[in-house]
């Protein structure tokens, strides 16, 4: 019997399917136990989708919210109650006459920290219920108003009525929602056409299997070219090796005292930063955090620095990944 696998896999969604449904297939397929996905992209979005796949749930605290990147095409002259194009158009505007100078010009005032409204159709819970469940309804309820942040936006080409674009923007930014204010601001509405994600955090596009190619495995060892494993989802993390005797206090969820440790297991690190243990024969081990510890005891070393696993990992198997990561 084969046991099954650990990480994180970077999936290219296509359009007309859920995240969810790259999730539920990925479980059927592959008999996987537990999975989910980073990010939600909506049904008519493709790209970068990552699932994490068993042990590798665990890893979804520590995997920072980097920034997220996007090629869109808007269509100006049309709204939709969606602000895509899977909805109804809801408000028509002339789009002859706008020059392109102009439609460079006002995208780049969207650049930096800007004050954005989630839309209707949402993941949002409101009082429980998702609001994309009340919009279907005809319900709409007041929205609070986020700080998102811009940090590159750039017009690709420029085909009028259409727009071509890259945005590269926070975590929690809605890409409908920008589009939509873009088109106000022109004149004329807008609404998203298309809309790829290229990159989510530190995973880009070119790590990603395809849909095609994922739905022609059959097995889960298929797999192995394409996972990230553990201890390669988070190379930013200071790593320490540990030996059997650490492992095992590790497992137990023992803390460690770093003035007890070898200086040469050790990376350099800062107080209070995530550290990773890594075994040579297991993989990643845990999640460690490092603590200040007797401050507040007066004849206690003020500099006593402990490690204190946040997380302990059981991997089934470690796959390699060379060429894809």
């Amino acid at each position: 019997m084969k046991r099954g696998i650990d990480g994180l896999l970077i999936v290219d969604k296509p359009e007309g399917i859920t995240s969810l449904d790259v999730v539920r297939e990925i479980k059927r397929r592959f008999r996987v136990k537990k999975a989910g996905h980073i990010g939600t992209l909506d049904p008519f979005a493709t790209g970068v989708l990552p699932i994490v796949i068993n042990e590798g749930t665990k890893l979804v605290p520590f995997l920072k919210d980097g920034p997220k990147e996007y090629e869109g095409t808007l269509q100006l002259g049309e709204e939709t109650n969606t602000d895509d194009r899977t909805g109804q158009v809801v408000l028509k505007q002339p789009w002859e006459g706008i020059q392109p100078e102009k439609v460079e010009a006002l995208i780049q005032t969207f650049l930096g920290k800007i004050r954005q409204t989630p839309p209707m159709f949402s993941a949002i819970k409101m009082q429980g219920r998702p609001l994309y469940r009340l919009a279907r309804e005809g319900i709409e309820v007041e929205r609070k108003e986020r700080e998102i942040e811009i940090y590159n936006i750039q017009m690709e080409k420029i085909e009028l009525p259409r727009v071509h674009f890259k945005v590269s923007c926070s975590k929690g930014t809605y890409i409908r929602t920008l589009g939509r204010d873009i088109g106000r601001k022109i004149g004329c509405g807008a609404h998203l056409l298309r809309l790829r994600r290229i990159r989510s955090g530190p995973f880009r596009l070119e790590q990603a299997i395809s849909w095609e190619s994922l739905k022609d495995l059959s097995r889960s060892d298929h797999l192995h070219p394409w996972l990230i494993s553990l201890s390669q989802a988070l190379p930013s993390l200071p790593e320490m090796i540990g030996d059997e005797q650490l492992v095992k206090k590790v497992r137990v969820g023992k803390e460690m005292m770093v003035q007890d440790l070898s200086p040469q297991t050790l990376p350099a690190f800062e107080k209070g930063e995530w550290l990773k243990m890594y075994s040579p024969q297991e993989g990643l081990v845990a999640i460690l955090k490092s603590e200040v510890k007797g401050t507040d005891i007066p004849w206690a070393n003020p500099e006593a620095v402990a490690l204190r696993p946040l997380r302990v990992f059981h991997p089934q198997k470690q796959y390699p990944t060379e060429g894809h990561v």
